[in-house]
């Protein structure tokens, strides 16, 4: 890149100080969150953020547990029977740098969107870019459709990470870039450790393959250039960087790695699968042919319901802005830079592996070799990678074109070929639009089975068929087509002004920085008004709506009734199953009562395999078994008149539906009358089919030890003190037993003591605990503390204070050596 001081065609901005350039730029950096969320910025209102009201009501037994007890539980006990509370909420032991975003909350997403736009710039000017240049990649990036999507949703935690990435990138080329490594250093080791304390870790996951094709493109021309030892000692600093930064997320990491194994994200023990099955992980794969909407958003409708791509359901496209195509064009024409082929490589590939399912040749490979890349779903989220690299890769593009602009041979007749091809991408659009017929696979015959429902007629009828496809054919296609037709459009406009200002500024008739500027005035207008599509006026409520106002104003004279009763005469909760409420991906009657169901995209493998796909709790299966119910605490049901299970009565109705109460449900914990071991999971899990076992009388238990049970009419179990993290129980028999406690089973952390004695927690009846319990009269304690956690505490400790010792050191070489220079 040309140094833009040595372009002979100089211009006002470019005479100004390059600090009064950077602080205008900053400026606007600073307003855009103000202009394009005015309300929830500057207007008093706030999101309403499913999200995180799902978040909220899933986290009341954590948030509870840390008012009474001021300390945190580690444990949720209103979700899925038990689960660690690493996945839902768990406060940083160690404190850091990313509290600051608590003081800026009335004004969400502002400081993020600081965080994420000053870090973009930064790292484009290091790099060397223009301060147009860089302003401009900043906010194709900051402005991508993705982002006001997921604030809208809720995933705070997603956007958090994709806003400490550039820092993260910007880290290692200071690291890698300059002389003095300490700088960079300080700053890549603190930006991993604030990218993994935003608790999204597939966001930094996918960032991290950028990293690494800028380390293999570096290496190579570190080789080519015979300086491998200078680069091999780079290297080093970045593992000690990186090693430190990942350490002051230990808290959480290590306890996260213990649970993956036991999670989803694990695989299930019934397969002897590693990670996610690659239909649940291939789920929202971007389409091939939608990947076009990446510059035309609204070609396959936008958001549902119009939306009709290949997705079930979609809340908005990726669109990285009409002016990414012609810049991306023109960098790789024109640009010879080897680092900018990195950006592009890893943004492709982020493409490539978003098609997912849609591209199994290569993601199947990839879900099957690659580490870790089986932890995860919703492919099309890779292209939040492909949104930062491509945005690289225009500025590129758009830099070359101001040097070349300042060159002698600034002749127009060169752009001929790089807006060439975008026009060509302009006319393979105009071909695919009008080819399309926007309508969705197995559409009509979903509004014909509609129909037929609705009259009570075979779905065969003809008439039906022709109404449904009559329908689809006035409805629902001439909107598609119309979208469509609009952003064509709307994309040709602003490329022909774009080609335009280009034509304007080679031929002389306006300096290179009013060009700039109108580029990213085009850009910031075009992006910001599709942005406002995907941010709905329901979205947006009264800023003193809480979370929690908004789940007490779902409260319903059924849940108050259940609420009043679900501890009555015991020192435990009983559990619901709320059928009313989609309980397997719902978590709002978790903040009433404590539910089996709930809403997480991290469960408990036993808890997938128990609730979901043939498993007998799922209530859509045919395998359904009511007995686990009994065994589960589940006293209570919501449902409409008419549950079609035995042994439950109705105790109250009202508009809101009927709660059902458990007439056999069992205690807490009780002793069984015999114990049937088992060698391995399959076994286990297939008693748990109806009729294959009175789980009251006998419990399956996973091992290989030799146990046994007998019936004692004089047992007695009380449970004297249970708070989720933390059960006591006192028991007495008159001969050994086995006990059966109806919480989940999760290995890793928990310990039970006999009188003070460690005793093994089984694995029963798969997916509860069990204990052997000698004669006599017992103390039985049971707490939740992973050793992992404590680790982890006392490991981010040490990373905090290497990275206040690197600062402290910097600071002191840096005062030193300007006083070096005053002398």
């Amino acid at each position: 890149m040309t140094d833009p001081k040595n372009v002979s065609q100089q211009d006002f901005f470019t005479q100004l100080p390059d600090s009064r350039q950077h602080i205008i730029a900053l400026v606007i950096l600073f307003l855009i969150p103000f202009v394009l969320f005015t309300a929830t910025t500057i207007g008093g209102k706030e999101f309403k953020r499913h999200d995180i009201t799902q978040w909220r009501a899933g986290a009341e037994s954590v948030i509870e547990y840390r008012e009474t007890y001021d300390k945190e539980p580690l444990w949720v006990n209103n979700m899925f029977g038990g689960m660690p509370s690493f996945v839902v909420s768990t406060k940083d032991a160690v404190p850091y740098l990313d509290r600051i975003a608590s003081l800026f909350t009335n004004i969400y997403p502002a400081f993020q969107y600081w965080v994420l736009l000053s870090g973009t710039y930064f790292l484009l000017v290091m790099m060397g870019f223009r301060t147009l240049t860089s302003l401009f990649g900043s906010l194709m990036y900051g402005l991508t459709t993705y982002f006001p999507i997921i604030i809208v949703a809720g995933h705070t935690s997603k956007f958090e990470a994709l806003a400490f990435a550039p820092w993260m990138i910007a880290g290692y080329w200071l690291l890698t870039r300059k002389e003095k490594k300490l700088p960079g250093l300080l700053l890549f080791s603190v930006a991993v450790t604030l990218e993994l304390r935003s608790a999204h870790p597939q966001i930094t996951y996918y960032f991290a393959y950028l990293l690494g094709s800028l380390w293999v493109f570096d290496t190579w021309k570190a080789y080519k250039d015979n300086q491998l030892k200078e680069w091999g000692l780079t290297t080093l600093f970045l593992l000690a960087g990186g090693i430190v930064g990942l350490l002051g997320h230990a808290q959480k990491i290590l306890a996260l790695q213990e649970y993956a194994e036991y999670s989803i994200r694990g695989g299930s023990a019934l397969d002897n699968s590693t990670g996610l099955t690659s239909a649940y992980a291939f789920a929202w794969s971007q389409g091939i042919r939608e990947t076009s909407t990446l510059i035309m958003p609204d070609i396959f409708g936008g958001a549902s319901p119009e939306y009709w791509g290949p997705k079930s359901v979609t809340s908005g496209p990726h669109y990285f802005g009409a002016l990414s195509l012609p810049f991306v064009i023109l960098a790789l024409i024109k640009q010879r830079s080897k680092t900018m082929f990195a950006f592009f490589a890893a943004g492709t590939l982020g493409i490539l592996f978003a098609w997912g399912g849609n591209f199994r040749l290569l993601n199947e490979f990839a879900f099957d070799y690659i580490p870790y890349f089986d932890k995860f779903r919703a492919p099309e989220t890779w292209l939040t990678l492909t949104a930062f690299s491509y945005s690289v890769v225009a500025v590129y593009g758009l830099d070359w074109f101001a040097d070349f602009v300042g060159s002698k041979k600034n002749e127009f007749k060169k752009l001929y070929v790089p807006l060439g091809l975008t026009g060509g991408v302009l006319v393979v659009l105009f071909i695919m639009v009008s080819s399309m017929d926007f309508t969705r696979p197995g559409e009509v015959s979903n509004i014909a089975n509609q129909i037929a429902r609705q009259n009570q007629v075979s779905v065969d009828n003809p008439q039906v068929q022709r109404r449904a496809q009559s329908y689809v054919n006035t409805q629902l296609v001439p909107e598609r087509e119309e979208k469509a037709n609009s952003d064509l459009l709307r994309l040709a406009i602003i490329l022909v002004i774009a080609t335009g200002l280009m034509y304007l500024t080679t031929s002389g008739k306006i300096p290179v920085s009013v060009s700039l500027m109108g580029f990213t005035l085009i850009l910031s207008v075009d992006m910001m008004s599709v942005d406002k599509r995907y941010i709905p006026e329901n979205a947006i409520v009264a800023g003193n709506v809480s979370p929690e106002k908004t789940l007490e104003s779902q409260r319903r004279d059924i849940d108050t009734f259940i609420e009043e009763r679900i501890s009555e005469n015991t020192e435990y909760p009983y559990r619901v199953l709320p059928i009313l409420d989609n309980p397997y991906s719902n978590a709002t009657p978790a903040y009433f009562y404590p539910m089996i169901g709930g809403y997480t995209g991290a469960k408990l493998s036993v808890i997938q395999d128990v609730m979901y796909g043939q498993g007998p709790l799922n209530l859509q299966n045919q395998n359904f078994n009511p007995q686990l119910l009994n065994i589960f605490n589940v006293k209570y049901v919501t449902y409409v008149q008419g549950l079609p299970f035995d042994g439950y009565q109705p105790v109250f109705e009202s508009q809101n539906g009927v709660v059902y109460e458990n007439q056999n449900v069992l205690p807490k914990a009780f002793f069984v009358d015999s114990v049937i071991t088992v060698q391995d999971p399959n076994t286990a899990f297939n008693y748990l089919m109806p009729g294959q076992n009175d789980f009251s009388e006998t419990a399956i238990v996973e091992t290989t030890e030799a146990l046994t049970s007998s019936k004692d009419t004089t047992s007695t179990i009380e449970v004297t003190n249970y708070t989720g993290p933390e059960i006591t129980l006192e028991v007495s028999r008159s001969q050994p037993g086995f006990l059966v406690l109806g919480e989940v089973y999760y290995p890793a952390g928990w310990t039970a003591t006999l009188n003070g004695e460690e005793i093994p927690i089984y694995k029963t009846n798969y997916f509860l605990r069990g204990m052997d319990v000698p004669a006599g009269n017992h103390t039985l304690e049971l707490n939740f503390m992973p050793r992992s956690y404590e680790i982890g505490v006392m490991l981010a400790w040490i990373s905090v204070i290497l990275q206040a010792l690197i600062a402290a050191f910097w600071i002191f070489t840096w005062f030193k050596d300007r006083n070096s220079r005053v002398s």
